[in-house]
Parts: C-alpha cells; sequence; structure tokens
C-alpha cells in the first residue's frame, strides 16, 4: 500500500528538491510523509558493507 499522509498519496513520480535536503543527516523522513524514510547513497553502502537485510532501497531522483 503506498504512503498516505492526511488521506494524500504519496506520488510514484517523487522528486526530492536538493536545497531542502538534510547535509548533515544520512537518514530521514519525509515532513508530510513521515511514513517515508529517505536516506543517502552513503547509508545504503554501509547496509550493505554490513551485509544487513531486511531492508529495500529504492533509488529517488534529486534536483
Amino acid at each position: 500500500m503506498p504512503a498516505r499522509s492526511a488521506g494524500i498519496p504519496l506520488s510514484k513520480d517523487l522528486l526530492l528538491d536538493a536545497t531542502t535536503l538534510p547535509t548533515e543527516l544520512d537518514l530521514f523522513r519525509l515532513e508530510d510523509f513521515p511514513t517515508v524514510v529517505v536516506c543517502t547513497k552513503r547509508f545504503v553502502e554501509a547496509c550493505q558493507r554490513l551485509g544487513l537485510d531486511g531492508l529495500v532501497f529504492a533509488p529517488l531522483p534529486v534536483r
């Protein structure tokens, strides 16, 4: 089921604005969709190096 906030579905064409992304965090939630967790490529690579499982990563476009 897609993430929802106040009945609004999360767009399949999600585009992140690079100017609004935190630079000091590797893992954060979207303000309007608190069930969506966004992470950096560095976080993904660390999880892969550690062999963590049970996580699914999907790339998001940033502009």
